[in-house]
């Protein structure tokens, strides 16, 4: 079982991601840590770090469950698109690829 991320606007030339669970929280992991905080640390990740303790437009997609967490918005995507974007090139950022 994984996880894709796409645009969802039919056009099947637009860029895709797939993840397994654990390669999303992988991902998920790093782009925390890009913004200077644990992942696991924050409320609903086992931790008990509140979220209104941190500022990130990366917030839609780091804070919701793996599952059933449901899609994001247009206007969540296009707000988090510009630091998702710098963060992914920066050369010391690595996808990480896990099954």
């Amino acid at each position: 079982m994984g996880l894709t991320l796409f645009p969802g606007d039919g056009d099947t030339s637009s860029p895709d991601v797939g993840w397994s669970y654990s390669g999303f929280a992988a991902f998920r992991r790093q782009l925390a840590r890009a913004e200077g905080f644990d992942l696991d640390g924050m409320w609903g990740f086992g931790g008990e770090r509140p979220w209104s303790d941190v500022s990130t437009s990366l917030e839609p997609l780091l804070d919701r469950p793996d599952d059933g967490g449901g899609e994001l918005s247009p206007a969540e995507c296009a707000a988090l698109l510009p630091r998702l974007e710098a963060i992914v090139d920066q050369p010391a950022f690595r996808i990480i690829q896990r099954g």
